[in-house]
């Protein structure tokens, strides 16, 4: 069976059977592993939309891009999915759903929320915790600052539940960017990456 965050945002895990793989994990219905190209309906496009729209990649490697898709916030928890693929066959290392806030603190009190709920489902995992916001690589600036808690798996890989609050000069050179919380489902191959080749 695979949870979907549909359930965990509305904050009503009942009865629900553990999981410690993140393979029981879906968000949208796609789960790490997945090829997007499959996944056409749930994201909304076409194959060719996605063969054909533009990666953004990491500042230091291209081995992994970065693909987005709006989501109708009145239909779905979520109002974008965002997926990490490997750019030369699709495949899906890491899937993660945008949830609009209306302040800092709207944000820190969903985070908790999610996490509590996760963590009810979850039997062997090592929580850690980034509470402070610090800044994020992606803004020289160090105006941008984001938070995390992390439940990481036995193999690994790791649900993540991030909150990201972009500074003003950054998010004018960026207009795609902008205040969210996170909830991320991560490989660890691109934990890996991210840690040792994205931002060097």
């Amino acid at each position: 069976m695979k949870f979907n965050y549909l359930i965990v945002l509305i904050f009503c895990f009942q009865s629900i059977a553990v999981a410690d793989d993140i393979l029981d994990f879906e968000i949208e219905g796609i789960s790490i592993g997945d090829n997007l190209l499959d996944h056409t309906q749930k994201v909304g496009v076409s194959k060719e939309n996605i063969l054909n729209q533009k990666m953004t990649f990491y500042p230091s490697s291209k081995k992994f891009g970065l693909l987005a898709f709006d989501y109708d916030s009145e239909t779905s928890n979520y109002y974008r999915l965002q997926v990490t693929v490997n750019p030369d066959n699709y495949k899906i290392y890491r899937v993660g759903g945008f949830v609009k806030i209306s302040s800092k603190n709207d944000c820190l009190d969903k985070q908790k929320k999610i996490i509590k709920d996760l963590e009810s489902s979850l039997t062997n995992y090592e929580r850690l915790e980034d509470n402070e916001l610090t800044s994020h690589p992606a803004d020289e600036t160090g105006k941008s600052v984001a938070n995390g808690i992390y439940l990481d798996l036995p193999s690994g890989d790791s649900v993540m539940v991030e909150c990201y609050f972009w500074g003003e000069e950054f998010r004018a050179k960026n207009s795609s960017y902008d205040d969210n919380l996170r909830i991320t489902l991560s490989s660890k191959v691109i934990i890996d990456f991210i840690n040792n080749e994205a931002y060097k």
